[in-house]
């Protein structure tokens, strides 16, 4: 879906009382009474996997369309060997941030301290564990081992200045022995040290309710990834499936919204589809 009107930005369209435009534009919706100032106050973020492809090709062409598009944020999934410097500066050239970066656990093990001053230079504020591989999930012993690296890495972070995060998939919620693994992590880390980006369509796609998932652990998931999942338990653009978005945004408030579709056909088009749908959803009355 396109929003076009005369002179205007997208990022100007989509603040203050031009938000009630963007927002009864939508099917089904009506314009709210008053300007949205919830949707100045909740920034939009795009987790950058989903125009990775892109990204390989030209990283300030892609951040420029992500921006023309209308996000605030942006939350890395590599470099694509651009200088963190060079990042830091097309970020500010083109009014983006990069609150935080999807790191591969390799390289947070193997050089801590790279990771971190790329970070710090670009000016996450967290570092996230992105995923991990089959072979490194199938014991609980396996599942421990992780949840002490990331006590680790995450001690590392907060020595530096910078916070640290785990990022879900579906198979953390496969029981082993009777122990969900996902449950596990929240116990061994230090919840001082370690916070969870909750992937709202993959803990669905595991059969879990995202509220009571949240409700389990309040105040430590700062983030999340906003992608849909259709009816036959496929990823969708935001708004073109079943998950209740609205009433998980009714009862939670995130310092982060990131959207992302993992295996879209068309990143940009996708890209725009959730960032209208997001608008419009973070324009409804939000949770003090």
């Amino acid at each position: 879906m396109s929003l076009i009107l005369p002179n205007l930005s997208r990022r100007t369209l989509l603040t203050g009382a031009s938000a009630t435009l963007a927002f009864a534009a939508l099917p089904g919706c009506t314009p709210p009474a008053a300007p949205v100032a919830a949707v100045a106050a909740k920034k939009i973020g795009i987790q950058l996997y989903t125009l990775r492809a892109a990204m390989e090709q030209d990283v300030a062409g892609t951040l420029g369309r992500v921006a023309d598009i209308g996000y605030d944020e942006v939350e890395f999934a590599g470099y694509f060997n651009t200088p963190a410097s060079e990042i830091k500066r097309l970020l500010g050239t083109l009014n983006l941030t990069a609150p935080s970066a999807h790191v591969q656990p390799a390289d947070m093990r193997d050089k801590p301290q790279e990771v971190i001053d790329a970070a710090k230079e670009i000016g996450h504020e967290y570092l996230v564990f992105p995923w991990l591989p089959p072979e490194q999930r199938v014991t609980l012993d396996l599942w421990r081992a992780t949840a002490d690296f990331c006590n680790t890495f995450a001690q590392q972070c907060q020595t530096a200045g910078l916070k640290f995060a785990y990022h879900n998939h579906d198979f953390e919620f496969q029981p082993i022995d009777g122990v969900v693994p996902y449950n596990l992590l929240r116990e061994r880390c230090d919840p001082a040290l370690v916070k969870f980006e909750l992937d709202l369509y993959w803990a669905s796609k595991a059969g879990q309710d995202p509220n009571t998932v949240l409700a389990s652990d309040p105040g430590r998931f700062p983030m999340c990834h906003v992608k849909d999942m259709d009816a036959a338990g496929e990823m969708a653009d935001v708004g073109a499936g079943t998950i209740d978005f609205a009433a998980i945004f009714a009862a939670n408030t995130f310092e982060h919204y990131f959207v992302e579709h993992d295996a879209t056909t068309d990143p940009f088009a996708s890209a725009e589809t959730s960032f209208t749908a997001l608008t419009a959803l973070l324009a409804a009355p939000q949770p003090a």
